[in-house]
Order: C-alpha cells, then structure tokens, then sequence
C-alpha cells in the first residue's frame, strides 16, 4: 500500500513539473528553440519575470499571453523545468516579402499601396491582411467603383517567407444617373443639387469622381443638405428618408431625398441667462453679433457660442456648458434665442495621440492644437484643432475622437488618425492674354518638404513680354513658434517697349515673416533686396525714359497688415478684405522712397448666387533726399486695374514718343456683379457686369516739360461685362470694357483674355 502512495506521489510530481505547478519556483535559465529570425534576448525580453526571480503558476501563463500578443509568433509553448530553466518553444510567423496586385486596371498600384496597413518585411498575420481587403474595397467604392471584389491569396516561400497578392475584380464603375428631392418647396432641385457633394453623370465631369456612388459621401451629403437649410432658417428642417435604387443593368444609381422643411423663423428675443458668479448677462448680450430680425443661421449660432466662451474664458471660466435654447413660435414664424451657460464638467486632455503619419512629424501635427495636453477640454477648440489639420492640405482624411480615460474620470484622451497624401506637385502650364501673348511656365512644388511642413519651389514662365524665374523656400513655423518665415530668389525680365520704349531687368531676393494676431488678422513683414537694370531704350524713346537708363540698387524694407473676413478666399459671397502697407526704400541702395498702399473690398449676397462687390485701391509713393522715383517703381493705370484701358494707357504720356511715364500716386475703385449663366454650378461659369474708375498723379521731378506731356488729373471711368469661367484647364478670365470717361491721348483696350493652366 505504501509503494502504491509512493508511486502514485511520484507521477503527481513529474505531471506538476510538466503541465504546471502550484508552488512557487526559481527562474534560473531561459532556453529558447524555434526562433529564425529572432534573438533569444528579445524573446526572454518581453516576458514578465527575469532570471533570479521566484514566479508562480500564474505568471508563467501571461509569459504565454505576452508573447502571444507580440504577433511575432503563430505558436508558443512556455514550460518549466526540472533543473529550474524555462523552456520557451517558438514558431514565429512568416514575413512579407512582396505585396503585389492583380487585376488593378483603373487604380493605380500607388494608390492601392498607399491605403495597406502592412507593408514588405512585415510580420504576416492573417488578420491585418483580412482588414486591407476591406480597405481595398472601401477606395474603389468612394471611386465608384462599387460591384469590386477583392480577395487575398498567399504564397509560402523558402525562408519562411510570403508573397501577398491582392486579387481584384474591379468591375464597372458605378455612376449616379439622377438625383431628386420630395418635399422641397422653398427651394428648387437645382439649387439643392448645388450644396451636395454627389453630382449626376455628366459629360464634363470626366475630371472628377463626384459622379460615382460612395455610401459614405452619401451620408456627408445628408449633413450638407441640413446644414444648408439650418443656415436659411428652417430649424425644423427634417430629412424623412434617402431612397437609393440601383440599375444594375446601367450600373447607375437614383438617390431620392424625401424632406421635411418646415417653416423658417427669424430670431425674435435674443438673450442670455448665466448662473456663473462675478459675470452678467447684459455684458456677455452685447459681445454677439447676431440681431432680432435675421433668419435664423445655425453657423451663426455656433460663432455666437465660440464668442461666449472665449469671453468666459478670459474671465477665468475654463470649465463652461453653452447651449441654444430655442423658443419657436410657429404661427408668426419667430424663434427667441436664449444662450444658456452653465458651469461644465471639469475635464483635462490627458493625452494627444497621433496615428496614421508615415511621413509627417508629429509635430507638424500637433501644432495646429487650439489646445495642449493638461489644458482643460473644449469642444470647440477641438474642432477647430481639426479644420486647422484638415486646412494643411497634407491628408486625404482627418479623423478626430475622444477617449476616456480608465480610472480618471475628468481626462480625456484625443486620437488623432491621419491619411497622408501626395504634397509634391509637378505643374506644366500654358496660357494666353491679349498683353503677354502666349505664356508658358513649368514649376515644382513640395509643400511638406521631408515631412517638416515646409514649402519649397521653383518655377519658370516665358511669354511674350516677360521671363521670369524664382526659387522660394517658406517654414511656416519658424523657430517652432506660429511665425511664418522664408525667402525668395527672383530673376526677371519685362518688355514694356511697347508701352515706355524700354526693357526692365531684376534680379534680387527678399527676406519675409509673418504671423497672425488672431484668425483674420495678419502682418507681414519683408526685406527686398535686388538689383534693377532700365536697358534696351528705343532711339525713338522719351527723353525722361532716356534719363532712366542703367543699374541701380534696391535696398527696401516693408509691411502689410491685412483683415480678412470674408466667407472665402477663392470664392466670397459675403465679407470683406482690407490691407494697408508700407515699403520704405533707402536702407543703402540707390533708391530713396516711402510707398503706401490700401487695398478694400466687401461682398454682399443679393439673391442666391448674386454677388456684388464693392472696393477700391490707393497707392502713394514719396521721394526723400532730393531724387525722383524711378520709372520701375511708379504706379501705372490701365488693364486689370482699370478695365477698357490698355496697361499703362491712362497718365502722362510723352506728346513725342506716346510713353507712357507712370505717376506717384493712384487710385482705382470697382463695383462689380457676379451672376450666374444657367449652366451647373460645378463647371465655375459666370458672368459679370462691373463699373471701373481711376485716377492717377504725375510723376515727381524737376525737369519735366509739361508742355510736351500730355496729362489729365480728370478721373477715367469704364464699364463693361465678361465671363469667368473655372475651367479644369484653369480660370478663363473675359472682359469687355467700354471707357466712357476719357482723354484723347488714352490708350483703349476694349477686349480683354486671360487663361493659364497648369497640368
């Protein structure tokens, strides 16, 4: 019986050492078998225990689960010996060496490999590949393609190795044939078209992939049209239902919104009510812009509260809850407004986490914050955090999410994942104009130079009348402080024989910096410095052109500030823009000046699409130390600052050689109407009606005979009409200018082209 209990005790033991243990044991010695690739020291490396130290059971199971997780290995066995070593037995997974596509024909391979998560000489596991089939799939339906099957298939190599290959059957592109809309009344089909994103298959939107049917664009499209409605008063706005029919023989879809629009209200009593100590209502009432009787905008609702909270903010209120509480009276179509604010939930960021930027610096990224870590949370801030990121232009998409922190309920955690895209461009381009004649220019451009954000170029041009060639470099961040910085490297050569009987030749640098005082505000500073040569005098010339000739230096220095409030920068419905500047020339150098400019323009929105504008410009400059401005450094009037005129064709002008003499002072002023045609409103046609006028000084000097020049300080006036058109070749600009103020001596130019594109 005792030999029994003894044996018995004995296989107990052996089995313990074997498949565990339950006492605590010694680590004495790691040996490591399987691994190819892998050293033993990084193995035993991400174990939780080191030798020396006594372990348990437990333990011994998460050294299995951590090398599990590593993903290095598709099979791991952990056991402990007799003579107190751990034996580790490893088969690690195979690695990627090559990534191939098959059946690509209307994406490229760039493209494709751009959106894989794995990549050659990574670790192949099975489910990383399985999520790159689904990314794969998702790229061909935002193009359009939307019936794509792709599929994964692997090849074993020597080595333990694989070959990756992404099978593709990418069938036909699927188009959008019609979009419609039920419910809409206030507003007609083609209007509502216009604020979508998804456009109907047209012919001429062979340049974009807006005509193909993406599910995800689709529910973008959805926020616009709301948005859209919410922004013109219709707070009850809803959208019932998006019906999408395909037409699988066409491969074409219908997208039907069926809509709701309600009434639209304007804002009645505007109010805020506030429970914070040391603050009143009254005075936060007075900081909005927003007035009864406007139609309710939800954009400037959103602004009214960034206001207020920014307000707040510097009263030392970090921590703030602001919402619009909207009283409606539907019967008389009036809506009171009350802002209410309310002390918030005390929350940090904890941390920023940055993903998805192979190439760009983290903190490239991270500057943009409105908001650091250990700064208290803002929703507002952080959603202009990410418009900022977005407004780089360095990322296809910008994905902005907060996390809780476990255990630390007033932090939050901000993951920021980005899609880098193409920054470096190659333009070829061409153009024409009634003054230059034909234009050609090449150029190359890296806007996120070595991931830095830092912008450097090159570019040439050639025409008619002018060669030119720069080299610029820009650190938008210099010193890693919000200061723009950088240079620019110029040679340039202009003909204005035709106009002044003489050719002018530059070449030069200038120094620049820049920063912004808040969103609209910015200043500018620059540092000129460039030699001028007045060369190729005609024997027929002005005398006062003749006195111009030769080299001199231009030593200068000069500031803008400019108040940019106007809804675009390309395209402005409503706003304005203004800038006041000032160059100072004569910090060594030939020249001696003092030149101030100011520039003005405001937007008003008429009807949909009726824009008028409204501006005007006026320079002066002024000689110092006895000498005249030169002839490059005057102002000139005509062309495109007083349409119906040629460059140069208003001002002095010699009786003699008809040269034009330029003066030391302008000004110009504009109205301007821009209409649309009727066609889609993507194609970037319209028309215009504009009223220009002008006047211009003499130039300074002593010498000039009066009685050989012709001048009139009279202003000249012009009106006219034209197209522009933003075609995928690049904006067409068409005027048609009929002066109806002017001299005899003036130059008209009654029609005016300009196009250049770049390809």
């Amino acid at each position: 019986m005792i030999k029994k209990v003894c044996f018995l005790s004995t296989c107990f033991l052996a089995l313990g050492f074997a498949e565990g243990f339950a006492a605590d044991v010694l680590i004495k010695d790691f040996k490591v078998t399987g691994n190819e690739r892998l050293e033993k020291e990084t193995i035993v490396s991400y174990l939780p225990f080191e030798k020396g130290t006594t372990i348990h059971e437990s333990t011994l199971n998460q050294a299995l689960k951590d090398l599990y997780k590593t993903g290095f290995f598709s099979d791991v066995k952990v056991d402990y010996q007799k003579n107190g070593t751990v034996l580790i037995q490893v088969k690690e997974r195979p690695i990627i060496s090559s990534i191939s596509f098959v059946g690509n024909d209307k994406l490229k391979e760039e493209t494709l490999s751009a959106e894989l998560q794995n990549k050659v000489r990574d670790v192949y596991m099975p489910t990383k590949i399985k999520e790159d089939v689904n990314r794969l799939k998702t790229i061909y339906q935002r193009s359009g393609l939307y019936s794509a099957e792709v599929k994964s298939r692997v090849e074993n190599k020597t080595r333990n190795r694989v070959d990756v290959i992404f099978e593709i059957e990418e069938g036909p592109k699927n188009y959008i044939d019609n979009i419609s809309f039920t419910g809409n009344e206030e507003f007609s089909a083609s209007s509502l078209r216009d604020v979508l994103i998804s456009r109907e298959k047209r012919w001429y939107r062979f340049f974009s992939s807006t005509d193909t049917y993406d599910p995800d664009r689709l529910n973008y499209d959805k926020e616009m049209l709301r948005r859209f409605y919410l922004n013109h008063g219709y707070i009850d706005f809803e959208i019932l239902d998006t019906k999408v029919v395909p037409n699988k023989e066409e491969h074409t879809f219908d997208i039907t919104f069926d809509v709701k629009e309600g009434k639209r209200y304007k804002l009645g009593k505007i109010d805020v009510q506030t429970n914070l100590k040391n603050t009143k209502a009254e005075v936060l009432k007075e900081k909005l812009e927003i007035k009864t009787g406007q139609y309710y905008n939800a954009s400037q609702v959103e602004e009214s509260i960034q206001i207020l909270t920014d307000e707040l903010g510097r009263d030392g209120y970090a921590f703030v809850d602001i919402y619009p509480d909207i009283q409606r009276d539907e019967e008389k179509g009036v809506a009171d407004l009350t802002f209410k604010v309310k002390e918030g939930a005390r929350v940090f960021i904890n941390r920023i986490n940055i993903g998805g930027n192979s190439r760009t610096l983290d903190k490239v990224i991270r500057r943009e914050f409105r908001l650091s870590e250990a700064d208290p949370f803002n929703t507002d801030k952080l959603r202009r955090s990410r418009q900022r990121i977005e407004n780089l232009g360095y990322f296809d998409k910008v994905d902005v999410k907060t996390v809780p922190v476990e255990n630390a309920p007033d932090k939050t955690d901000v993951n920021v994942t980005v899609s880098e895209k193409s920054t470096g461009s190659f333009n070829v381009g061409i153009g024409w104009s009634t003054y230059d004649g034909l234009l050609l220019e090449a150029g190359i451009q890296e806007r996120n130079f070595l991931g830095t954000g830092k912008i450097v170029g090159i570019s040439a041009s050639t025409s008619g009348r002018e060669n030119q060639i720069d080299f610029s470099f820009t650190n938008p961040y210099f010193m890693d402080r919000p200061l723009s910085a950088g240079f620019d490297l110029f040679h340039v050569v202009r003909d204005y024989t035709d106009d002044s009987s003489y050719k002018w030749v530059t070449t030069g640098g200038a120094l620049r910096m820049g920063w912004d005082y808040v969103e609209s505000v910015q200043q500018t500073v620059r540092y000129t410095l460039q030699q001028d040569n007045v060369t190729d005098i005609e024997d027929d010339a002005s005398i006062y052109v003749k006195e111009q000739q030769g080299r001199n230096i231009l030593s200068m220095i000069g500031t803008v500030l400019s108040y940019d409030k106007r809804d675009s920068a390309y395209n402005p419905t409503e706003g304005y823009y203004t800038s006041i500047g000032m160059d100072v020339a004569g910090i060594g150098g030939d020249n001696h000046f003092v030149r101030f400019n100011l520039n003005a323009t405001q937007y008003y929105e008429l009807i949909d699409k009726f824009v008028l504008s409204v501006g005007g410009t006026a320079g002066y400059v002024v000689p110092y130390k006895g000498e005249d401005v030169r002839i490059n450094n005057r102002y000139f009037l005509g062309g495109a600052t007083l349409r119906g005129f040629e460059i140069g064709g208003v001002g002095a002008r010699d009786k003699a050689s008809d040269d034009s003499l330029g003066g030391d002072w302008r000004v110009t002023a504009s109205t301007q109407l821009m209409f649309p045609l009727g066609f889609p409103t993507e194609l970037g046609i319209r028309g215009k009606l504009f009223v220009d006028a002008g006047i211009i000084g003499k130039p300074s000097g002593k010498n000039y005979d009066w009685s050989q020049i012709d001048y009139s300080s009279k202003p000249r006036v012009s009106v006219g009409t034209g197209i522009l058109w933003q075609s995928p070749m690049g904006p067409i600009n068409v005027d048609f200018g009929f002066p109806i103020v002017k001299e005899k001596f003036d130059k008209k130019e009654i029609f005016r082209l300009n196009f250049g594109t770049g390809f």
